[in-house]
């Protein structure tokens, strides 16, 4: 009975912003657009500085062509994201390397130590977009600090005029060396994960990290940069608030200010996991109606390319379908089988940029059911609401037991108001650490 009584609250909290009417649709429009201000407003140095004519020239393009809903665009990505490797050395909670605990849609997870990206691949990215893209940000689902080319890519693609965006959890034992390595690198924007100040409360979410090798990196990096007397990398620490650390972060930000950093971001965070967002496991209801201006920005403005060369239009859909053996990534092409510029125009791309334009087509062309873009929340009509989690709402207990490990354990549905995923058949798992085995 408490079980049941708890999964009818959860779920009550979670649908509150999902109920139907005029009113709750313009509300998560403005959300949208909000968001869509701050993100922009935050990461406007990645397009900002450095800036050319030309690039200056593309984006307004981009932003013309944008407007008119064209499905051929004449410009270039803006960004260019490259997940250079998908693996990473943590199981935050959020991500498709947590624990998987039995989650089917974490076990089919499929993570292999030689998925990443070459130079020369990288090289032939870069030779594509220099002097027009503003920036490449090298990760996806991956850290990038486990690619051991990652400084001469860097320096590939500051040479070809590009900023150069990484985010990173920065918990490694890097030697002064690496840390000076970094710095002079090319890098020019780099965003640190810093959700707490004692590791009681930092790793229950960044699991399997440590903060104080967070802390110790970020001090050394500001330290050799004013070293150096560079103006690059800038440094941006984000702080994910959770009910369990916001009690921490005035603390934390005087703490990295006091190191140097040039960005303190802080915002609420997710207790669902990624593939809670998967359109596999909500209803897909019907497609939102034609607005004046396209209900998505990325396929007009940004590019998201995995290690092999496989391209998908965003980083914030499909990620849990993305790296495993048994689900469709319903890729748009491959730049490495034909190139960037193809593959941006191709006929994926074009109905891409149809849909977000006017999400009925799917009504009227029924094989767009098998496209990358169907079923997306934020062009379709879904239940997906019922499957968020925010921090602000949700305590950390709420959703996740401690296991004797010391590591977090998600409970079943019937108490988190999550859905069961259904169970699949898989040849390989992933596990901690980014290693994989097979079953």
């Amino acid at each position: 009975m408490l079980a049941e009584n708890q999964d009818e609250m959860f779920r009550e909290k979670a649908k509150a912003a999902a109920r139907p009417g005029l009113l709750s649709r313009m509300g998560k429009r403005l959300i949208y657009l909000r968001g869509l201000a701050l993100g922009a407003k935050r990461r406007q140095g990645w397009f900002m500085e450095n800036l050319t004519f030309r690039k200056a020239f593309n984006m307004a393009l981009t932003g013309t062509q944008f407007a008119l809903k064209n499905e051929r665009m004449f410009a270039l990505p803006v960004a260019v994201k490259i997940d250079i490797s998908p693996m990473c050395n943590l199981s935050c909670t959020v991500c498709v390397h947590a624990d998987p605990n039995g989650n089917p849609g974490l076990e089919k997870q499929v993570f292999d130590p030689k998925h990443r990206m070459s130079v020369d691949q990288f090289k032939r990215i870069v030779d594509e977009v220099k002097g027009v893209s503003a920036a490449v940000s090298l990760y996806y689902i991956g850290d990038p600090l486990v690619h051991p080319d990652l400084d001469e890519m860097c320096r590939v693609a500051r040479d070809a005029g590009l900023n150069i965006h990484i985010s990173t959890n920065f918990s490694f034992a890097l030697t002064d060396a690496r840390i000076r390595r970094i710095a002079e690198s090319g890098l020019t924007h780099i965003s640190v994960c810093v959700d707490g100040l004692s590791q009681e409360k930092y790793q229950l979410t960044r699991v399997g990290g440590r903060i104080d090798r967070v802390l110790s990196n970020l001090r050394r990096l500001c330290e050799v940069r004013a070293q150096l007397k560079q103006e690059y990398p800038k440094v941006e620490v984000q702080y994910i608030k959770f009910q369990h650390n916001v009690d921490e972060l005035e603390a934390a930000q005087r703490a990295v200010e006091s190191f140097g950093v040039d960005q303190f971001t802080h915002f609420w965070g997710s207790l669902a996991n990624y593939t809670d967002g998967d359109p596999d496991v909500y209803e897909i209801q019907s497609p939102k109606p034609r607005r004046g201006l396209p209900q998505c920005y990325w396929p007009h403005s940004s590019i998201v390319i995995k290690y092999n060369g496989d391209v998908i239009p965003c980083c914030t859909y499909r990620i849990g379908q993305q790296y495993t053996e048994v689900d469709d990534p319903r890729i748009l092409g491959n730049i490495f089988k034909t190139s960037l510029r193809e593959v941006w125009n191709n006929q994926q791309y074009r109905l891409a940029r149809r849909m977000v334009s006017d999400p009925t087509i799917v009504e009227r062309d029924l094989s767009l059911k098998d496209h990358f873009c169907y079923g997306c929340p934020a062009l379709f009509e879904t239940t997906e609401d019922n499957n968020r989690r925010n921090a602000k709402s949700f305590r950390h207990e709420d959703l996740y037991d401690m296991g004797p490990d010391g590591r977090p354990i998600r409970k079943p549905g019937a108490v988190t108001g999550l859905p069961d995923r259904r169970a699949a058949m898989v040849s390989q798992v992933g596990l901690p650490g980014g290693q994989f085995a097979n079953i």
